[in-house]
């Protein structure tokens, strides 16, 4: 894995992003139950897969198709999508400071409405399906260049392990 980019210049430098190939959705429900049997289900299907459990209520970003199955299993929950998950494939140190408002301020101003969650090393952006290729052209601009998953970097390491 290639080593974390450590500043804002330094991650812009070396940032690409790649698009999840499916929609995504969120599904939320009030209370904080998810049961063992649901859990390792949700575990089981390919994919991404996000759970927050935090305020009294549950939210899972999985597949649309996911997302539609657990919101008709549900009559308290509600859901948003479809979604194109964006994934920042340069990994960043937890010091480094102010990507996501740099990156999101520019979407912003061109009124696109996203969704951020982070993993240990990555940054990710989901936005409404209908706007995906309006955001990449922005990050484009941004010299951000978009990759497709798995694919190699110049060490030869994989983006998308």
């Amino acid at each position: 894995m290639e080593s974390p980019a450590q500043t804002l210049p330094e991650a812009l430098a070396r940032m690409t992003c790649s698009l999840e190939p499916e929609p995504v959705g969120l599904v939320g429900w009030p209370g904080d139950e998810l049961g063992a049997d649901e859990f390792q289900a949700l575990l089981a299907q390919e994919g991404p897969l996000q759970i927050v459990r935090e305020g009294g209520e549950i939210t899972v970003l999985v597949s649309w198709q996911q997302a539609q199955a657990l919101f008709q299993a549900r009559p308290s929950s509600q859901i948003a999508g479809p979604l194109t998950w964006i994934r920042f494939e340069t990994p960043m140190a937890w010091e480094l400071v102010g990507f996501l408002a740099h990156i999101t301020r520019a979407l912003a101003a061109a009124g696109i409405s996203i969704g951020a969650v982070c993993g240990f090393s990555r940054d990710h952006l989901f936005v409404p399906q209908g706007l995906g290729s309006e955001a990449l052209r922005i990050l484009a601009d941004m010299g951000i260049r978009e990759a497709p998953l798995n694919a190699s970097h110049d060490d030869g390491s994989a983006c998308c392990d």
